[in-house]
């Protein structure tokens, strides 16, 4: 596409920078993917512990209903494997953010 000079081109079109993370903009995607990725796992660990904090509440004021126990008890591992999710998305995207 560029020819056999393609390095050359990106480099005097870059101001001499040979990769996209060298230039302006290529550091400020990198610095947004890593902040999204912190903002990500920052936010998704208390939004978790609330929701998880929420049914162990309302699964202690059932008054010993199996049903609504139950209900409660597989709500907070259905959330508790969302926020390893979020987590590890939030980590993925931080980590990409800095080999960019």
């Amino acid at each position: 596409m560029f020819g056999l000079l393609h390095h050359t081109y990106l480099a005097a079109a870059t101001g001499g920078a040979t990769t996209i993370s060298g230039t302006k903009a290529g550091q400020a995607i990198s610095s947004l993917i890593t902040s999204s990725g912190t903002w990500i796992a920052g936010l998704g660990i208390p939004a978790g512990g609330l929701m998880i904090a929420y049914h162990a509440i309302m699964r202690n004021f059932s008054g010993g209903d199996a049903s609504v126990d139950a209900h409660h008890l597989a709500a907070m591992k259905k959330v508790a494997v969302g926020t390893a999710l979020v987590v590890g998305a939030g980590g993925i995207a931080h980590f990409m953010g800095g080999l960019f």
